[in-house]
């Protein structure tokens, strides 16, 4: 099977699969807003109602024309009636749609992101490799609840139409049930159509939707603070400019391959529609000159056609519209039915006694299948400061991933205080590690709320000065105009503050600090220092580590820090190829000791001696 019937395969869809998606939306609204179901039937009914009374106060009154006894109360009690009866449809359509429907918007929005935010946070970090997932879990992310609401307020119409257009086709079949033949083949032909249409339109979304992806990105580089320097400062600028045209002209060449396909089927529907209104006014004709209805009759049967052409027509895009709704909906709630591989047990960890790792094979599981790790084995005892060195691309932050168990191994085992780290209950086990990562982030909230890494109380004050101490904050902390509740970017306040690389570092190195944990990994926590600081805040940190009985593990591809560590393990290529204390491998006279007085003399040369001292 080709690539492009694999396509069709995934977008034809049973009937049964069309309903079942929508019930299920349907169903999720009701939910969680269990009044919605009951105001969408009560809204459908009100202007289904008044639709079908529309008809007949139009029939109503050229009756009473017709009759030359009419009185001018007559007139004026259906005038009232129909006065009355729009005003009170009109107040609650004013009450539902501009005040009641807003508020279920933001309840539904709330409801629904929060679900989806909740998955997002427990699906395996291994989907954010698979660019098929990806495309998948942002489509869901940017289209869950416009879809939703559009199937609600779908449904709701489809009542409106039914009761409408129930009413007037079977006034209209007893007029004339020739009429009534030709809008119920206009109907069928409608949904033959609409069906084509909508799987065309949803072939060309899902064919598009990377390209829409790719330039939002540019998008968000353009306005976003992180690119400004680099865009000023160098070229990038015309390579996205670049990327943004090809992307464009992508798009354009996909707009034309679609649209090859939909001008034709558009250009005979509009054909086929004229013809049925030429159609029905032909027969309205006939009924006129055959004398079978007088001139007001007649005017009022024309405007009854019209009304239930246009609702019929109406009513068949509402249902339609039902499996393109399925197509998206089916996106979601496979994203809600992701299942994660990484799932731990019931077992809950003990506080940290050693770390142990065995025979440990790892390869990524999207790309190229290259193994990144090889055969790894190591032990870390509480209370042990422990070094990962090596050259980009050795394996380093690979391991701690491993450790931090958001990848399993291919092969071999990694045991916490002696059990198989899968045996443990996922969160319990994470919630026992603090870590600090290469690509940490700094969130738009304050000081405080960054360090605690989530809300703060005030009881928490003392926490995170400690933390702050810690991470040799304090000097940086005497600065900010509102200290630990200044709020930091200023993504939402103008008073925020953006902090250097190495600030910021700072902060997320606080974090481990202040949530008091016994087992730390710190992937280049202070890459962003300069030499000498770096020396400094490491030796900071691994002696109040030392003082509080933690255990440490940190990452550095400078190895002024190294010397403080009991364990050195020496990367290559997936594999520890030396590991021992700094003397002993300095002894060994290996890829450590050449990269170590490699780094040593060119600090020499800058006059950085106290770096390696």
């Amino acid at each position: 099977m080709s690539s492009e019937e694999k396509k069709e395969e995934k977008i034809r869809q049973k009937p049964g699969k069309i309903l079942y998606n929508n019930a299920v939306m349907l169903g999720r609204v009701a939910r969680y807003i269990p009044v919605y179901p009951f105001f969408m039937v009560l809204e459908g009914l009100i202007w289904g109602a008044m639709n079908s009374f529309a008809t007949y106060f139009t029939v109503r009154l050229f009756d009473l024309l017709d009759r030359p006894d009419v009185t001018f109360s007559e007139f004026a009690a259906t005038i009232g009636v129909m006065a009355a009866s729009y005003t009170a449809a009109y107040l609650f359509d004013a009450w539902y749609w501009e005040y009641f429907n807003s508020l279920l918007h933001q309840k539904l929005q709330y409801h629904m992101q929060k679900e989806m935010y909740e998955k997002a946070r427990s699906v395996d970090l291994a989907c954010y490799d698979d660019p098929a997932f990806y495309n998948d879990y942002v489509f869901a992310m940017d289209q869950a609840r416009d879809r939703a609401w559009q199937v609600s307020e779908g449904v709701g119409k489809i009542i409106n139409r039914l009761v409408a257009s129930g009413t007037i086709l079977t006034l209209l079949t007893a007029i004339n049930p020739y009429i009534a033949l030709i809008l119920a083949a206009n109907s069928l032909i409608s949904i033959l159509m609409n069906g084509y249409f909508n799987k065309v339109w949803y072939k060309k979304s899902l064919e598009q939707r990377p390209m829409h992806r790719k330039n939002s990105y540019i998008n968000r580089t353009y306005h976003l603070a992180d690119s400004a320097k680099e865009l000023r400062t160098s070229d990038v600028g015309r390579n996205l400019n670049g990327m943004y045209g090809d992307t464009v002209e992508e798009l354009v060449a996909t707009d034309i391959k679609y649209g090859k396909k939909l001008l034709p089927a558009s250009l005979l529907w509009d054909f086929v529609s004229w013809a049925v209104s030429f159609g029905v006014l032909f027969f309205a004709v006939l009924l006129l000159n055959g004398g079978s209805v007088a001139l007001g009759g007649f005017a009022a049967s024309i405007s009854v056609m019209w009304q239930l052409n246009w609702l019929l027509t109406d009513l068949i895009e509402r249902f339609q519209k039902l499996p393109e709704q399925s197509l998206y909906i089916e996106k979601y709630l496979a994203f809600l039915a992701y299942e994660p591989k990484i799932r731990g047990k019931e077992k809950i960890p003990e506080a940290f006694e050693c770390l142990e790792l065995e025979n440990v094979t790892f390869s990524y599981p999207f790309g190229e299948k290259k193994e990144v790790l090889s055969h790894v084995t190591m032990r870390v005892e509480r209370g042990e400061r422990i070094a990962f060195v090596g050259y980009n691309g050795a394996g380093k932050t690979t391991l701690t991933k491993l450790i931090m168990r958001f990848y399993d191994p291919d092969e071999g085992v990694i045991r916490y205080n002696g059990v198989d780290i899968r045996e443990y209950d996922l969160e319990a086990y994470r919630a026992q590690i603090g870590a600090v990562f290469q690509d940490f982030k700094i969130f738009a909230a304050t000081v405080a709320e960054n360090v605690m890494n989530g809300p703060f109380a005030e009881e928490d004050r003392s926490t995170v000065l400690s933390a702050l101490a810690a991470a040799t904050f304090t000097e940086e902390l005497e600065k900010l105009p509102k200290g630990i509740d200044t709020p930091l970017t200023k993504e939402f306040d103008d008073e925020g503050v953006n902090l250097s690389g190495g600030e910021a570092q700072k902060i997320a190195i606080a974090r481990v600090f202040a949530g008091g944990y016994r087992f730390l990994i710190m992937d280049e926590p202070s890459a962003s220092l300069d030499p000498l600081a770096e020396y400094r805040l490491n030796h900071g940190i691994l002696g109040r580590a030392a003082g509080d009985g933690r255990t440490v593990l940190f990452i550095s591809h400078r190895l002024s820090t190294t010397r403080m560590a009991d364990r050195i393990y020496m990367f290559s290529e997936g594999k520890v190829v030396e590991s021992g204390s700094h003397e002993e491998l300095m002894a060994q006279n290996g890829d450590y000791a050449r990269m170590f007085r490699l780094q040593a003399s060119k600090y020499r040369e800058q006059g950085r001696e106290e770096a390696f001292v």
